[in-house]
């Protein structure tokens, strides 16, 4: 059951990737504003698993309680809006590398989180590759070349901040997840996020030309880079603990840079293939460390 996990939480990191090259394209070629396609994707998506959920019968139809209710309501804001806002701003203010780095601190957020509400014991060898992941992909991400970046005081808060959000996602909605279905959640979270996001830029005014190309590539985003990754990574979560869930997203920034190389003509340097290296070890041996940590059912009732 543990590669299931695994594999949910690998294929959201690499969709997340992809969805991320094609974000890229959007803001060079087409001007869209990063709010206004956070504000779409998360209330596309959201309705499109929403309605999808109806139609499932694998998960008992429940009504919320108010007080899950309530906790649906801080993992849409905090949670779902909270990383998407933070994460963009991050990229306005110091750009998508610095973003990136200080977004993938999550995995560390989340294990002193499992470790002071004792669902985690310090583990040193846990902590050390932790470390090295993080450095592998800081190698991954600047090829090394720390005097090129560039971070403003407000690019560092939003992209801590997006790095506390994320982690945030991955471990408050678990109980939610396993009472109520991950497709449910997922979509209920969005929806409610992307309604909110209106505030901030309303779907309705879009700021760039449309045309078939753009619009495949908004579809897409909306299909393959919001619903799908964010329903794999909340569905690893009943197969692996969510401190590993959250470190496995590290095929984000490598598939990333990957594509760049690829579509952009980016060069690859031996750094970044000592980080590629650093990342996998670290990973594979993440993974036969952790084991799979389930909610109680004693845990479940109100």
């Amino acid at each position: 059951m543990k590669i299931k996990g695994v594999i949910f939480a690998c294929s959201a990191g690499a969709l997340w990737a992809v969805s991320g090259i094609m974000c890229q394209i959007l803001f060079k070629e087409y001007l869209v504003s990063p709010e206004w396609l956070a504000s779409t994707r998360l209330l596309a998506a959201g309705g499109l698993l929403t309605g999808i959920s109806f139609f499932q019968r694998s998960v008992p139809r429940k009504n919320f309680s108010s007080k899950d209710l309530l906790s649906l309501v801080l993992f849409s804001l905090i949670g779902m809006l909270g990383v998407q806002y933070t994460y963009f701003k991050a990229i306005q203010y110091s750009g998508a590398a610095i973003a990136t780095i200080l977004q993938f601190t999550g995995p560390i957020f989340i294990f002193i989180f499992l470790v002071l509400h004792k669902e985690k014991r310090i583990n040193l060898r846990e902590t050390a590759l932790l470390i090295v992941t993080f450095i592998s992909v800081f190698l991954i991400v600047t090829k090394g070349e720390v005097e090129t970046l560039n971070i403003s005081a407000a690019g560092f808060v939003m992209g801590i901040a997006s790095a506390i959000t994320l982690a945030f996602y991955t471990i408050q909605p678990r109980k939610l997840l396993v009472k109520y279905g991950e497709t449910r959640i997922a979509g209920l979270g969005m929806l409610i996020a992307g309604l909110t996001f209106q505030l901030i830029h309303p779907i309705w005014r879009p700021d760039f030309q449309m045309d078939s190309y753009s619009l495949s590539l908004v579809s897409s985003i909306i299909i393959f880079g919001t619903a799908l990754p964010f329903l794999f990574q909340l569905s690893s979560l009943r197969f692996i603990e969510a401190s590993l869930a959250g470190v496995l997203t590290v095929t984000e920034p490598i598939l990333a840079t990957l594509l760049s190389v690829l579509l952009f003509n980016s060069q690859f340097t031996k750094i970044q293939l000592l980080g590629f290296v650093g990342v996998i070890i670290s990973v594979i041996l993440l993974t036969r460390l952790s084991d799979k940590k389930i909610v109680p059912e004693d845990e479940l009732t109100d």
